[in-house]
């Protein structure tokens, strides 16, 4: 994927149109109190192995998603994927979802474990940069060990 940087099952829990649209509602509303900048939507996929056989279907699903994100027109979106053997990318920002769709046309699922923490650490990364206002995770299973807190 062009632009990347390294960053080191469908349940019954799918929300619909409606949560959806609230969610992206709240997004890109600023803060009481704060200035007018974009809201950050940081859309992370498991792109392993296990998802390979329903890749197809979510593409298409994820592609709609970045559709009706497009209509918030003060939304930045950006594309995390993990992969492989410690594979771990993501996008630049953009607010084009017609480009956020096509590049996750082009990841194709490999063999590998889950990689949430790198998502989560890129995310808390980022935050420090520039707030992100939400994380969307896509993905079917962990086989990393809980972080004791």
């Amino acid at each position: 994927m062009a632009g990347n940087r390294n960053v080191s099952n469908h349940t019954s829990t799918t929300p619909d149109s409606a949560e959806i649209d609230t969610l992206l509602a709240e997004i890109g509303k600023p803060a009481p109190g704060a200035s007018t900048k974009r809201g950050r939507l940081i859309f992370a996929l498991d792109a392993t192995a296990s998802r390979q056989s329903t890749w197809d279907t979510a593409c298409n699903l994820q592609a709609e998603m970045f559709r009706e994100a497009a209509t918030n027109s003060s939304l930045d979106l950006q594309l995390v994927y993990y992969r492989g053997l410690g594979e771990c990318r993501a996008s630049r920002w953009m607010s084009n979802s017609g480009q956020l769709a096509k590049i996750m046309s082009q990841v194709m699922c490999r063999a590998g474990e889950t990689q949430i923490e790198k998502v989560l650490a890129h995310a808390a990364k980022e935050t420090k940069l520039l707030k992100v206002s939400a994380l969307v995770f896509v993905g079917d299973a962990l086989e990393e060990s809980p972080i004791p807190f």
